[in-house]
């Protein structure tokens, strides 16, 4: 009985290494590179999707004016300093008179307080002003917005038509930050800051109140409807 020749054992090997050459082969038909993703466009990639665009504004930081121009123009860039009429750094006579001899540190020109560098609305009760001890008590609710405009509702307490009034409001004082609200050529109200959201009123109408009246910041703007139909005022730059 003849018996079958066993496999030669080069047979297997060359087997083998043709297997491994045919698998490189395939290998090297991916460009180099081709599952390497990269780290700079992924870090890119994230920073994009996290910061949003250029031009893409969050709700928190929207201001709120007054007017046509409702949408506040952006600061300029650090550095850069605005060109203004000569003369608009001034407060008119009338308001610097108001002021009086404050204590504190005058406003220079181009320093903006924080309590004024946006959009904001107070609202409080106001007694009346000395000496006229018959009239009621008022609900003030008083918007300020960082372009130099106030608008300001005052509702009595006795149930009688609220008023409206609007002007310009100017930075007399930043240590303490104090302000005069403006209506006309007139001085309306002095009001300074004795925290960064509260606001004690000094004068309204040229007297003192009563009793300390203050107004509390609050969490929504109001933009005062009643004068949505007046047109802005031309506040000087601030």
């Amino acid at each position: 009985m003849i018996m079958p020749r066993a496999l030669s054992p080069t047979i297997p090997r060359l087997l083998s290494l043709g297997l491994l050459a045919l698998l490189a082969a395939c290998a090297q038909q991916r460009e180099p590179g081709f599952y390497d993703v990269s780290r700079s466009g992924t870090v890119s990639d994230a920073r994009h999707r996290a910061q949003g665009d250029a031009d893409t504004v969050a709700p928190a930081q929207l201001q709120f004016g007054f007017g046509a121009d409702s949408q506040k123009k952006p600061a300029p860039e650090s550095g850069a300093a605005a060109a203004q009429p000569a003369g608009t750094d001034a407060a008119p006579a009338a308001v610097q008179a108001a002021a009086g001899q404050a204590a504190g540190r005058p406003a220079g020109p181009g320093h903006m307080p924080r309590e004024l560098a946006e959009t904001r609305s107070y609202l409080g009760t106001v007694a009346c002003p000395a000496g006229q001890q018959a009239c009621p008590a008022r609900r003030m609710t008083l918007t300020l917005a960082p372009d130099g405009q106030w608008r300001a509702r005052s509702a009595p307490l006795d149930g009688t038509a609220a008023t409206a009034a609007m002007g310009c409001w100017h930075l007399v004082s930043t240590e303490p930050v104090r302000i005069v609200l403006q209506a006309g050529e007139q001085p309306h109200a002095t009001l300074e800051f004795i925290q960064p959201n509260v606001l004690r009123l000094i004068r309204l109408d040229g007297q003192a109140p009563l009793l300390e009246s203050r107004l509390t910041r609050q969490a929504d703007i109001d933009p005062i409807q009643e004068l949505a139909a007046k047109p802005a005022e031309a506040c000087a730059a601030r």
